[in-house]
């Protein structure tokens, strides 16, 4: 049975392309890649737990969400897919999909996700935070909304966002970020046939993604590492789209 909501775009003899949100993102961040991707490739987009404002739902693990996109894509696709990019959090989903090898890759795109571990501390601290402001954006507090314009979404995406927040529980808060500060990428994923690309910007913000980025050159050598110069958290995949689709072609040539 599969409960995660799965949409598609473009011509299924395409080859096939699945993009996953972060936490506390709309899938609708997507709408610029579909629409320039949808004609060369056939795309898949879940929504992840607790991010379809039409459904009251609580996230329990990343274990869940993997096994039912899985299951979803091996039923109808097969055992391959060209590429999987996953946008910070979306990128702990798209790492388990490698690690567990059910799913051929030949490209994986990781942008500014979390893939090491942290303190329970950092988690708890974090936690709190994402809570207050949560809270303060169902209120719609006015510097909470206007900052979150121009660094989480854009203007035309600023009503399904908020609509996101006011839906997702505060247990699934709790419950991803627990999840997210307890996950860490295995150092020997051997799979020589998948293109590793991870992203990140370079802001004090950064500091996780600039630590994976340095664990993930160890484990994984040939590895291409991309950094964007006083960028924030996936500042251009979320505001300046047009942007990084360039640097997205570049990658799937």
């Amino acid at each position: 049975m599969i409960y995660l909501k799965i949409l598609e775009f473009g011509n299924p003899r395409n080859e096939k392309m699945i993009l996953i949100h972060g936490f506390e993102s709309p899938y609708q961040v997507w709408e610029d890649y579909i629409k320039y991707f949808e004609k060369d490739y056939f795309i898949i987009v879940p929504i992840l737990t607790g991010h379809n404002p039409e459904i009251k739902e609580d996230f329990v693990s990343f274990e869940s969400e993997v096994k039912e996109l899985e299951q979803y894509y091996i039923n109808k696709f097969g055992n391959d897919v060209y590429v999987i990019y996953g946008m910070s959090m979306g990128g702990i989903v798209a790492s388990m999909i490698w690690k567990n090898k059910n799913i051929n890759i030949r490209k994986l795109i990781l942008e500014s996700s979390p893939l090491v571990s942290q303190s329970n501390f950092i988690t708890s601290i974090l936690t709190k935070q994402y809570l207050t402001i949560t809270e303060k954006a169902r209120q719609r507090d006015e510097n909470v909304v206007a900052q979150a314009v121009g660094s989480m979404v854009k203007e035309k995406h600023l009503e399904i966002f908020l609509k996101l927040l006011d839906n997702m529980s505060d247990t699934t808060i709790v419950n991803y970020l627990k999840a997210v500060g307890s996950f860490k990428l295995p150092p020997n994923i051997d799979t020589p046939s998948t293109e590793i690309y991870y992203l990140h910007g370079t802001k004090m913000a950064e500091m996780y993604a600039k630590k994976t980025a340095k664990y993930i050159k160890k484990n994984y050598p040939n590895a291409n590492i991309i950094t964007f110069d006083g960028k924030a958290h996936c500042e251009d995949a979320l505001i300046n789209s047009e942007e990084h689709i360039n640097v997205l072609n570049k990658i799937l040539r």
